[in-house]
C-alpha cells in the first residue's frame, strides 16, 4: 500500500491513516469497472489424465482480443493448512496489474494445492528431488497453456509466465522447454527450498540444467532480505543458469519490509517497474511514457515527471486526486481495499493540503477527469 502527495512528498502508511480503522472492513472485491474477471476451473490433461486446476482470469474491460497471455502461478505454503487453503485471491491484484498493461492474465493453482485436483510430490529429506518436482509442476503450466491458447481472446504467440518462490522456479523450468509462444519468464523470489538435506546443491544442479536448454528471456527479482533465497544463493542460481548460455535479467532489490520473500504479493511497487522495462525491451505491452506526457499536459504540470511515471507503474487499484487551483495532487494505491476506498482516500489526502477543489482525475490508468466521455 502507498501514496504520494506533491505537497508532502511522503508515503502514507495506509488508508486507515486517512480514514480510520473502519475502512479495513470494506470489501476489496467490489467490481472494478476497468476489468472483466472470472473464476473457475481449467480442465486440463496431464500425461493422459484429466485434472481441474483452480483459476482466475482478468482482462481489460471490453477487450475482444486476441490479447497476449500472462500465466501466473502459486508458490508453496509453509504448512499443510496453507497448502490446503491455497487459492487465487492473493494473486489477483498482480493479475489485474498485468491486465492494466494490456494482458489477459490467468492465475493457475497447480495440482495438490487448494481446490485443484491431484497431489503434490512427496520428497524424502535425505534426497530431495528438486528438478523432478519442478518438472512435474511445469507440466501443469504447459497443460494450462495448451487449453488457454485455443481461446479466441488469446494471442498464443505472446505468452509470459510469472511466479513467486516455487512458482518462480516452476516458470524457469517451463521456460527451459522453450514452449512455442512463450516469450518471457518472470521469477520473483524464485526457488524451491527444503528444511533438510542437500537442497541447495540440488537446486543449483537443476538451474544449471535448465540454463543449458532455455532460450526464453528470463527476468529474476530478489529482495536483499529474502530469508529463503538470500543474495548469495540468488547469485549462485544466476551463475548456474547463465553458464549454459541462457539470457537472464537479474535484479537484486532493496530490502522489502521484514521479509523480502513476500515480494510478489505485497511488494508490487518494488518490482513492477522492472517488469515494465523487461516488457518494453521486447516490444510487449505495458504503459507508455507518452501516457505520462499526456497526463501532465492535461493537468498543466511542468515538473514531477518521474512521480507521474511512478503512478502508472503503481499496483492497482489506484486513484489520483488533483487540485486545479493549487496544482497539488495526491495518489494512492492499495490492493487490499478496492478502487472506491482508494478514491475516497486520495480525495481526503488532497484536501488535507487545504485544496478545496480536489477531484479524481485518474482511476487505475484511465482518465476520468474533465472531458471524459
Amino acid at each position: 500500500m502507498g501514496a504520494f502527495s506533491r505537497f508532502s512528498r511522503k508515503l502514507v502508511l495506509s488508508l486507515a491513516a486517512v480514514f480510520g480503522l473502519a475502512l479495513v472492513s470494506q470489501a476489496a472485491s467490489a467490481k472494478d469497472p476497468d476489468f472483466d474477471e472470472s473464476h473457475g476451473f481449467l480442465r486440463v490433461v496431464i500425461n493422459g489424465k484429466h485434472y481441474r486446476l483452480d483459476s482466475y482470469s482478468v482482462k481489460p474491460a471490453g477487450a475482444k482480443g486476441p490479447l497476449p497471455l500472462a500465466l501466473i502461478t502459486n508458490g508453496t505454503g509453509s504448512t499443510s493448512a496453507e497448502i490446503a487453503g491455497e487459492n487465487t485471491t492473493k494473486f489477483e491484484p498482480r493479475a489485474r496489474d498485468l491486465a492494466t498493461r494490456g494482458w489477459l492474465a490467468v492465475v493457475v493453482i497447480r495440482r495438490g494445492y487448494g481446490r485443484s485436483d491431484g497431489s503434490m510430490p512427496r520428497d524424502d529429506c535425505r534426497k530431495p528431488h528438486i528438478k523432478l518436482d519442478l518438472d512435474l509442476a511445469a507440466d501443469d503450466l504447459q497443460a494450462a497453456i495448451d487449453v488457454l491458447k485455443d481461446r479466441p481472446d488469446v494471442d498464443a504467440s505472446r505468452i509470459i509466465v510469472v511466479g513467486g518462490s516455487t512458482g518462480g522456479a516452476t516458470a524457469v523450468a517451463l521456460g527451459a522447454r522453450n514452449p512455442p509462444g512463450v516469450v518471457g519468464v518472470v521469477s520473483v523470489s524464485g526457488g524451491l527450498r527444503f528444511n533438510c538435506g542437500a537442497w541447495e546443491d540440488e537446486l543449483l544442479k537443476a538451474y544449471r540444467e535448465y540454463g543449458a536448454t532455455s532460450r526464453v528471456p528470463n527476468l529474476w527479482l530478489y529482495a536483499q532480505n529474502d530469508s529463503y533465497f538470500g543474495p548469495d544463493l540468488a547469485e549462485r542460481l544466476r551463475v548456474a543458469f547463465a553458464s549454459g548460455g541462457s539470457t537472464v535479467t537479474f535484479s537484486e532489490l532493496e530490502p522489502f519490509n521484514n521479509e523480502g520473500h513476500k515480494l510478489l504479493i505485497d511488494g508490487g511497487m518494488q518490482w513492477l517497474g522492472k517488469l515494465d522495462d523487461f516488457l518494453r525491451k521486447r516490444g510487449l505491452p505495458t504503459w507508455n511514457y507518452s501516457n505520462v506526457s499526456q497526463l501532465m499536459n492535461r493537468l498543466g504540470l511542468t515538473r514531477d515527471e518521474s512521480v507521474i511515471a511512478d503512478y502508472f507503474t503503481a499496483p492497482t487499484p489506484k486513484a489520483f486526486a488533483f487540485s486545479p487551483s493549487t496544482q497539488n495532487f495526491y495518489y494512492l494505491y492499495d490492493g487490499k481495499y478496492g478502487l472506491a476506498a482508494n478514491r475516497d482516500a486520495a480525495l481526503a489526502g488532497c484536501a488535507k493540503a487545504e485544496s478545496t477543489d480536489c477531484g479524481i482525475v485518474m482511476e487505475n490508468n484511465r482518465w476520468v477527469g474533465a472531458g471524459t466521455q
